[in-house]
């Protein structure tokens, strides 16, 4: 299309505007709305103002001498195509996230109460300016038969489901979510059986109006964020079919493979629950009584042991660690590229087409999105190395992740013990114990660090539409216990059992609410007293921790 538009020079003013529209169309399509603004802007200057047809005006009156009917500013086809223009700007401004440009052209369309698509973009400014209740409101007072999908191809159902899913996404209520997408999924179902029984001839644009795989991304989405991700990982390879470039979609169905693998960290901070699996059994009676400890309160599968394909699409770490690579590689380019001329300039090969991926169908990426996806895909990535025993590539994919210019403080978080775990792996006590120094890490925030270049308030204003996330620890002080548990365990391992056990104990008297420390700290307590020599210590802190539990809750 970028081709045939470098010739729009000598076209006539009729289909100078419907190839304009239908490259913006494909623009917006792609998620590129700079290059689909950059059409609007040419289009106003002078197709509308009658600057840019001038060669061939020239070359017409040579053939006819007859004038042409002039088009005035008051035109009703004029008209209806500013308003189109002005629809397009709207929603390019609206993927750009600039709120005050958009409302400004979506004002340009509210004076018709009938007008939808005034309707459906003052209910996504709504929705993005954070105002969920309006938005919601806007969508509810939309008729549910204002779109005829033999006419228009759209549906005003499924567009209204679809809405309200993300909206409950956004709340935090995924579950709710689910049950939008999935409405609309059975709407669009129904609209395209009823499609194949008609007979009569249908327009392109029609048949291939499904937004199937759309809604399977949203619902894979949802139930990923539900907890539910054996059915998010299959709706996302569903969705995945079509979308293959897209980086996030990986990045998400890796995040399935690693959720089924580890749902939460929860568990590891519960210390009642797990004091009950710390005993395997008892042996003997009364005084003859001995206790057999379990050997691992991790529960976690490390890889498995079945002779199958990695790239078959299961939802296993195996397959994660493809989905991580296709990820990693498709991650857009955050370089500015020159560019790509608007019309053909004679003897001048114009240059190939951007090869970065679009985000389809996910809103367009920013410069700071691309780095918030590079480094999910790193923390990923090096989590899943580190489970399949690939402890050499984690610590690279970890270095690379602490190495990153701007890093949220929990990425930082995980950067470093990935790091630490690695080389505690690969026998490098040394250098693990520099990544487990507290001080390393200053809060527990999700939000990059800020940026040289913006101010402040530049920073809080960005707009957010994600979910509340849920991740544990929640406090920086329960990051500490953590970080000081692992320096425990590295110094175990040195012989350094004195130093280990201060720690240990002082990580422990500041338990808390705010301060949750992980439950391995007891089983790590009882083994350090056993190599000291204090068997008898050892005994008391079994009866204290564990047997008082156990019989509590038995």
């Amino acid at each position: 299309m970028d081709r045939i538009y470098k010739f729009i020079e000598p076209m006539d003013d009729v289909l100078a505007r419907q190839v304009s529209l239908l490259a913006i169309e494909l623009q917006l399509f792609i998620r590129m709305p700079d290059k689909a603004l950059t059409l609007i802007t040419y289009m106003e200057n002078h197709l509308l103002n009658g600057n840019g047809n001038s060669q061939s005006t020239k070359s017409n009156e040579k053939l006819s001498k007859e004038p042409e009917p002039k088009i005035t500013p008051c035109d009703p086809i004029i008209e209806v195509f500013k308003k189109k223009l002005a629809k397009y700007k709207a929603r390019c401004y609206l993927m750009k996230r600039n709120l005050t440009a958009a409302i400004k052209e979506i004002q340009l369309l509210s004076g018709d109460d009938s007008n939808i698509d005034a309707l459906f973009l003052t209910a996504n400014g709504q929705y993005l300016s954070g105002n969920l209740s309006e938005a919601m409101k806007t969508l509810s007072s939309i008729s549910a038969n204002c779109l005829v999908y033999s006419e228009s191809g759209e549906s005003s159902n499924v567009l209204f489901y679809n809405n309200m899913g993300v909206i409950h996404h956004v709340l935090g209520k995924p579950n709710l979510a689910c049950h939008y997408f999935q409405l609309a999924l059975k709407e669009d179902l129904a609209l395209q059986e009823k499609l194949k029984k008609e007979t009569e001839d249908k327009s392109i644009y029609i048949i291939g109006g499904s937004k199937y795989h759309e809604l399977m991304y949203n619902l894979g989405i949802a139930l990923l964020h539900a907890g539910r991700c054996a059915q998010a990982f299959d709706c996302l390879i569903i969705a995945v079919r079509r979308y293959h470039r897209n980086s996030r979609l990986w990045l998400r169905i890796a995040e399935c493979c690693i959720q089924l693998h580890k749902p939460s960290n929860d568990i590891d901070f519960d210390v009642p629950r797990r004091q009950k699996q710390m005993v395997a059994k008892i042996v003997g009676t009364k005084d003859h009584r001995k206790f057999v400890l379990t050997t691992n309160l991790s529960t976690d599968k490390k890889y498995s042991a079945e002779s199958q394909s990695y790239a078959i699409p299961v939802p296993t770490l195996e397959f994660a660690s493809i989905c991580l690579r296709n990820a990693y590689t498709l991650i857009p380019s955050d370089t500015q590229t020159a560019p790509v001329p608007l019309f053909l300039i004679p003897g001048v090969t114009p240059p190939a087409p951007n090869p970065c991926p679009g985000p389809t169908p996910s809103s367009p990426l920013g410069p700071e999105d691309i780095i918030v996806l590079r480094n999910g895909i790193l923390t990923a990535s090096a989590y899943v190395s580190l489970c399949l025993g690939d402890y050499i590539i984690s610590l690279e994919y970890a270095k690379n992740l602490l190495g990153q210019p701007r890093l949220s403080s929990v990425h930082k978080l995980l950067g470093h013990l990935y790091a630490a775990e690695s080389l505690v792996l690969l026998d490098k006590i040394s250098e693990a114990i520099e990544h487990l120094n507290p001080e390393n890490v200053k809060d527990i925030d999700f939000d990059l660090s800020p940026s040289a270049e913006k101010s402040k308030t530049e920073e809080d204003d960005k707009i957010k539409t994600n979910p509340p996330p849920r991740w544990c620890p929640t406090t920086l002080t329960s990051a500490h216990s953590v970080m000081q548990y692992n320096l425990a365990v590295a110094k175990t391992i040195r012989g350094q059992f004195e130093q280990a056990s201060t720690l240990l104990k002082q990580t422990w008297q500041l338990r808390s609410p705010e301060c949750k420390v992980p439950v391995h700290i007891i089983m790590l307590v009882i083994y350090i007293e056993l190599q000291l020599g204090h068997a008898e210590v050892a005994r008391n802190l079994i009866k204290q921790y564990v047997l008082q539990q156990k019989y509590h809750n038995g």
